[in-house]
């Protein structure tokens, strides 16, 4: 867990996959100019202030910025930049033995990815699928995979919104964070009629909610 007391004291925790601690991460406040670095848990301690940033860097992970604002609590994130090469670098600067990144790779690599980095499900399909559009109708945003509307009197080209398995009339309620996997089917006509308008098929992770992010940012 994160906290933010008000001397400006931060601690936290910093994971990769599912659940994997990421040892010896340097993390720096832009604004105290204060660094550490994680323990053999993941954990970390060190002064801040007030509204700063945290930047975690490690090898063979993604860079990754955070704002932190008096309050919040939450684990820390970080994407394992796949590949045999980052893989040996990952376990030589001592953030991962080579038996917790074959573990998790082997069970959670479904978890390694930036999703959590996203301010809404809309914005990540648009990031992910180019060729999605996202339309805004009457306050409701809509997911439009295919142009030509079938089997709609009211000319509606939604796609399909189909969640762990099950019909959904509305994502938005979604955290990123909270998607495990995420595609897109262009024609979804061996799903019924109301896939011919393209369906939008995620899995959610065992445990969403669990885990609490912030919003992240980039600079």
């Amino acid at each position: 867990m994160l906290s933010l007391a008000q001397e400006g004291q931060v601690s936290g925790k910093v994971f990769a996959f599912k659940d994997t601690p990421v040892a010896n991460i340097k993390v720096t406040a832009k604004k105290s100019k204060k660094t550490t670095t994680t323990n053999m848990r993941g954990e970390f301690s060190l002064e801040c202030k007030a509204d700063d940033k945290l930047v975690f860097e490690g090898s063979g992970f993604k860079k990754l910025v955070k704002r932190v604002t008096a309050g919040e609590q939450l684990n820390i994130k970080m994407l394992f930049l796949e590949g045999e090469r980052n893989a040996e670098v990952a376990i030589g600067s001592g953030h991962l033995t080579r038996e917790s990144l074959t573990y998790a790779t082997s069970n959670f690599l479904e978890y390694n990815n930036d999703y959590h980095t996203y301010p809404d499900i809309f914005t990540l399909i648009a990031g992910k699928f180019p060729g999605v559009r996202i339309e805004n109708v009457l306050g409701e945003k809509r997911i439009i995979i295919r142009d030509i509307q079938y089997f709609s009197n009211d000319g509606n080209n939604t796609a399909l919104y189909l969640v762990d398995g099950q019909i959904w009339q509305d994502i938005s309620v979604l955290r990123p964070e909270e998607i495990k996997a995420i595609n897109v089917m262009k024609d979804g006509a061996p799903m019924g009629f109301r896939g011919a308008n393209g369906v939008v098929l995620i899995t959610t992770v065992d445990e969403y909610g669990k885990v609490k992010f912030p919003e992240r940012d980039n600079d």
